[in-house]
Formats: C-alpha cells, sequence, structure tokens
C-alpha cells in the first residue's frame, strides 16, 4: 500500500476524484461499481478502513455514505503536531 490510512483519519481529497460505491459493498477485481460520484471541488473525508485485498482502493465515509477511491488520490490532513 502506498498509504496507509488508520480508521478515523481525516482525509483531503482533491476536485476531480472519483469515488465508488459497490452493490455487494466490497471491491473486488470481478466487481463492477454500481453507483460513482467525482468531487467537484476538494473536499474532506474520514477514512474507515483499508485492507490489503482492496488494493489500491480505501474505504471513505464521506456525505454520510460509504464509499471507495484510490488510495492515492486521498491524503492525510495534518493536525499540525
Amino acid at each position: 500500500m502506498a498509504n496507509s490510512f488508520k480508521k478515523g483519519d481525516l482525509v483531503f481529497i482533491p476536485s476531480n476524484v472519483t469515488l465508488l460505491q459497490f452493490e455487494h459493498a466490497l471491491p473486488s477485481s470481478h466487481a463492477a461499481p454500481n453507483k460513482w460520484l467525482k468531487t467537484k471541488k476538494p473536499v474532506h473525508a474520514v477514512t474507515v478502513e483499508q485492507e490489503k485485498a482492496w488494493a489500491p482502493y480505501c474505504k471513505i465515509l464521506y456525505g454520510g455514505q460509504y464509499w471507495f477511491t484510490n488510495e492515492e488520490n486521498i491524503f492525510e490532513v495534518n493536525n499540525g503536531s
């Protein structure tokens, strides 16, 4: 995994990033997304899970829904410490 996020990390997502939802809730090599959203502006989200089996996807909570996005498209928000 390129990035290592922990559950609850606040992340920054730039504009024009595609977020995906899968019918069976988890991505797999044979699953096609049943819903997608492209961010129109930069947004913040919370990481929910990141599993090696899902690579390169990371599960996030955005807009009250669970989404998957490529982990290379999200960046941890620096808390200043």
